[in-house]
């Protein structure tokens, strides 16, 4: 919250044309609930070709704050703010056109914004490469995406590293790197770790055969959400794998799992059926 004297000398630089008071004062007036104030300085600082208004002004009608939702002005306001350089905005806008499926431009974008430094347009560049978005797969060239976004602080890339190392996807399959990767994302809090790092301890790939801590990432990514995982721990349960056998227990994350749409769990709850 600012203070009277700095509002009052943010105030009147917005009026002396200074965008970045403009900007300030619009995320001021957003933070406090006055919508309407926000939206009139934020869309003032475009009127100066000013590319940080530009892609806020384009978030503002995405979102419809202060104004109505029009997804056609903040496609253009975005576009119009990544013609004018900003980073932030290449990658929004093409984020827009991949998910509506014009992926020549989306990849155009996103490359601009990942070769000029973005962390997210870096991750998306390398999913593009993963899923052959737009051309061809390519594990090479996504792994080195991901580690470069992983390089710009992005979250959520420990996860990509470690499945790579853990396949051989672009990469000599290397367990111990995997087990790194995974478990670098576990304290990171990338939920998505936890399982993998229950197959690395169950099976002694890449770190020393532990079923106690099998068990203790199984039950992390369990709670988690993660259905292979449920799978696994009910496992567990049922042949009492480092645990006191429990075969409700080993029900009732079979039947989670199965909830989540795990084949395997749907599967044999299917042929315990019969």
């Amino acid at each position: 919250m600012l203070e009277k004297q700095e509002l009052d000398t943010l105030i009147t630089k917005a009026d002396q044309s200074d965008t970045k008071a403009m900007i300030k004062l619009a995320e001021h007036y957003r933070g406090e609930g006055d919508f309407d104030k926000a939206f009139k300085y934020i869309h003032k600082s475009t009127l100066y070709q000013c590319p940080e208004g530009e892609r806020k002004l384009g978030y503002y009608y995405e979102k419809g704050i202060g104004c109505d939702k029009d997804m056609v002005k903040a496609r253009q306001y975005y576009e119009l703010a990544a013609m004018h350089g900003d980073v932030k905005a290449k990658y929004n806008i093409g984020l827009y056109y991949f998910k509506n499926k014009q992926y020549p431009q989306a990849i155009n974008l996103v490359k601009e914004a990942a070769d000029l430094g973005s962390g997210k347009a870096c991750a998306l560049l390398g999913y593009f490469y993963e899923h052959a978005i737009g051309g061809q797969q390519d594990y090479v060239l996504a792994r080195e995406a991901y580690l470069k976004a992983l390089e710009l602080g992005e979250k959520d890339i420990y996860h990509r590293l470690g499945v790579y190392a853990y396949y051989g996807y672009g990469v000599e399959q290397d367990f111990e790197e995997a087990f790194n990767n995974f478990y670098a994302g576990a304290q990171e809090g990338e939920s998505n770790c936890f399982y993998y790092l229950g197959v690395l301890y169950s099976k002694g790939e890449g770190v020393k055969k532990d079923q106690s801590q099998a068990l203790y990432w199984y039950q992390q990514g369990a709670n988690a959400g993660d259905v292979k995982a449920m799978y696994n721990l009910s496992i567990y349960y049922e042949n009492g794998i480092y645990v006191t056998k429990d075969l409700e227990k080993a029900k009732y994350w079979l039947e989670k799992s199965a909830e989540g749409g795990f084949d395997l769990a749907i599967n044999k709850l299917q042929i315990q059926s019969i």
